[in-house]
Formats: structure tokens, C-alpha cells, sequence
């Protein structure tokens, strides 16, 4: 019984420390959408018209920073976008949903896998970063609602 109880801590402890508390997951289509024009207007500007193409969408706090984003070892986005206040959009574009994407922002020195199998399911990825007390916490929202961009 002391064995089976030692060894019940040691994976709670070993897999709370796998957890990633900066970057936060949620799943939503509840909130506002976009316009079916202006749906079909982003998905043409971005070449997001097919299936195996989703749109990245940097949302909130981005302040210039440089932001580098991968895909099989190519880089796919390196810019230092900044959010625009009037529609909290810093910048999107589109990216093959068949393979697995790598977000690097260099200023808080974080990585964020958006893995394959989640963007399959969804058109939409939106990523929003947050500062508590100096400290950054992303929040991807998977969606398949176009919020309104402009």
C-alpha cells in the first residue's frame, strides 16, 4: 500500500510539471462573426479557400516584437506585428493545416506547437497573449468563426 501511494505522487508530481501554464487551449464559436463577404474577401487575400488551409490569426498585446513562425523548418512568418486597438488585430495569414506549425516569439523566448490535429478541425486559430505582473500566458482559441478582422 506505501509503494502503490509513493508512486501515485511521483506521477502527479512528474506530470504537473509537464504542464505548460503559459499557454492556455480553448475551443469556441460563440462569439461574433464575420460577414459572409468579408469571410470569402480574408480566405481569398490569405489563399485560404481550401480544406488543408486554416488562418493564423495574432490577436491581442503584440507590441513589435519579433515573432517567427515555422513549418517543416521553413519560415513561414517573421515580422514584429503590432495590435491594432481599434480591432485588437495584430496580424493573420494562412498555413497548410497538414502539418504541424511552430510559434517563436523572441521577446518572452516562448514556443507554441499548434499541432496538426487540431488545426484540421478548425479554420480559424487565433492567438492571444497575455502579460500578468511581467509574466506572458498565450491563449489559443481554435475556432471555425471568422471573427470580424477590419
Amino acid at each position: 500500500m506505501k509503494h502503490v501511494v509513493i508512486i501515485s505522487i511521483l506521477i502527479l508530481f512528474f506530470g504537473l510539471q509537464s504542464c505548460n501554464p503559459t499557454i492556455k487551449s480553448v475551443y469556441r464559436d460563440d462569439f461574433r462573426s464575420a460577414s459572409d463577404s468579408e469571410i470569402k474577401n480574408v480566405q481569398k487575400e490569405v489563399n485560404a479557400t481550401n480544406s488543408n488551409k486554416s488562418i493564423l490569426v495574432l490577436t491581442q498585446t503584440y507590441k513589435g516584437e519579433k515573432i517567427v513562425i515555422y513549418q517543416n523548418g521553413k519560415i513561414l512568418y517573421s515580422e514584429y506585428p503590432i495590435t491594432n486597438l481599434n480591432n485588437r488585430i495584430a496580424s493573420y495569414f494562412s498555413f497548410n493545416n497538414q502539418e504541424n506549425l511552430l510559434i517563436k516569439d523572441h521577446n518572452s523566448k516562448k514556443e507554441i506547437e499548434i499541432p496538426t490535429k487540431k488545426a484540421k478541425k478548425h479554420k480559424y486559430i487565433y492567438v492571444m497573449k497575455k502579460t500578468n505582473k511581467g509574466k506572458f500566458q498565450y491563449v489559443i482559441t481554435y475556432s471555425n468563426t471568422l471573427r470580424p478582422l477590419k
